[in-house]
C-alpha cells in the first residue's frame, strides 16, 4: 500500500541539498517531512537526480511525488548509480518539504522497503554502503592520480581530457583560487539588493550563462582540441561549446546565454574572449551581470605537488554596467581519466 506520513523532523541536521540552483528558493531548510510509496521513474542524471514516487492519500487516490536530489556526478562518488535504485520499489523519503505545499521532497535519506514485511531491506544516505543524512557535494571518493604531458606533439598546450574540481589526498598543488564578493558598480549593487533567490532563473533549469556554466561549475569538464577548434563538454547542465580558433572577436550580434567567442594559443595558454552575453546571475544568489559583459579565459596546465595533472582556469569578468573594474575567477582542477 502507498502511504504517506508527513512529519515535523527538526532534529535532523538541516542540511541543503547542493543542486544547481537556489535551494532555499524551493525547499523549507527547517522542516522536514517523510513520504512513503512506490517508485515509478527514477533518472540518475544532471544538474538533479529524480526520483518519481505513487503516494496513497488519506482519501485512497494516489499522487505521483516528485523527489529532487543533487546532482549525479556528486552521487556516483558515494557508489550510487542508475540501478541503485528501481521501479516498482517501495521506498521512504526523507527530505525537505516545499514552501508552497506542491508534492515534492528533497533526498536526505532514502529507505528501500521489504514489501512483504514492510521493513528497512537497506538506507540509502550519501553514501549507499553506509547511509547518513545529507546529499552536499562535500567530500567523496578521491579522483585517482593520473600524469598526462603538459604539452600537446605540436606544441601546444594540452587540455585534452575530464577535468574535476574534487581530489582528495595529499599535494594538490592549488595556488588560491579568487571569487570573492564581485567590485559592484551602484547599478550592480542596486541590481544585487533587488535580486530575490526565488527569480534565479536557474529555479526553473535555464541555461545559466557563460560565467555560471565556465567559470563557477562545481562539475567536471571534458576538453577536446582540434585543429581548428575546441570542443568543452560541462557536465552541469549537459551544456556543450564549441569556440573556434581566430585572430578577432565576432561583430556585434545576438546575445545568447555562452555568447560569441574566438581562442588563440599564446605561449603555454589557451586563450579565449567572449562577446554578446546576455545578462544574467552568475550565482545562485545574484552577482547579476548585464548584457554588456564580456569574458577573457586563460587555461594553462602544471603538475600537481603530490603527482597527478592539473588544469589552471582563469576567468576575467568585464561588465561596464554592473561592475566597477574587472572581476577575476580563479579555478583548478584535476585530471581524470577514463571519467564517465
Amino acid at each position: 500500500m502507498y502511504k504517506r506520513i508527513s512529519v515535523a523532523l527538526l532534529a535532523f541536521a538541516a542540511t541543503a541539498v547542493s543542486a544547481h540552483h537556489s535551494f532555499q528558493a524551493t525547499f523549507k531548510s527547517d522542516e522536514f517531512i517523510t513520504v512513503e510509496g512506490v517508485v515509478t521513474d527514477f533518472r540518475f542524471k544532471n544538474p538533479h537526480v529524480l526520483l518519481y514516487i505513487d503516494v496513497e492519500n488519506e482519501d485512497g487516490t494516489v499522487t505521483n511525488w516528485m523527489s529532487e536530489g543533487s546532482s549525479a556526478t556528486s552521487l556516483r562518488r558515494r557508489g550510487w548509480s542508475r540501478d541503485t535504485i528501481s521501479k516498482g520499489e517501495t521506498i521512504r523519503v526523507t527530505g525537505n518539504s516545499t514552501h508552497d505545499g506542491s508534492p515534492m521532497v528533497s533526498i536526505q535519506l532514502v529507505e528501500v522497503m521489504d514489501p512483504a514485511t514492510y521493513t528497512v531491506a537497506r538506507t540509502l544516505g550519501e553514501d549507499q554502503y553506509g547511509g547518513g543524512m545529507g546529499m552536499g557535494m562535500g567530500g567523496g571518493r578521491p579522483t585517482p592520480v593520473h600524469v598526462i604531458p603538459l604539452k600537446l606533439d605540436d606544441g601546444r598546450v594540452n587540455l585534452n581530457g575530464a577535468w574535476e574540481r574534487v581530489r582528495q589526498g595529499p599535494g594538490s598543488g592549488r595556488p588560491e583560487e579568487l571569487d570573492g564578493v564581485p567590485p559592484f558598480s551602484e547599478a550592480g549593487a542596486a541590481a544585487q539588493a533587488a535580486f530575490n533567490r526565488a527569480d534565479d532563473p536557474q529555479v526553473f533549469c535555464e541555461p545559466p550563462g557563460l560565467v555560471r556554466q565556465a567559470g563557477f561549475t562545481p562539475h567536471p569538464v571534458r576538453i577536446t582540441q582540434n585543429d581548428d577548434h575546441i570542443v568543452f563538454d560541462y557536465e552541469e547542465y549537459g551544456g556543450h561549446r564549441v569556440v573556434y580558433l581566430g585572430d578577432e572577436l565576432p561583430a556585434e550580434g545576438e546575445n545568447s546565454h555562452l555568447g560569441d567567442s574566438v581562442a588563440r594559443y599564446e605561449g603555454d595558454a589557451l586563450i579565449i574572449e567572449t562577446k554578446n552575453l546576455l545578462g544574467n546571475p552568475s550565482q545562485p544568489w545574484g552577482y547579476q551581470l548585464s548584457d554588456r559583459a564580456t569574458a577573457v579565459e586563460v587555461y594553462t596546465r602544471a603538475d600537481a605537488e603530490g603527482g597527478g595533472s592539473i588544469l589552471n582556469a582563469e576567468m576575467t569578468v568585464t561588465d561596464p554596467v554592473n561592475l566597477d573594474e574587472p572581476w577575476v575567477l580563479r579555478r583548478v582542477r584535476f585530471y581524470s581519466k577514463d571519467y564517465e
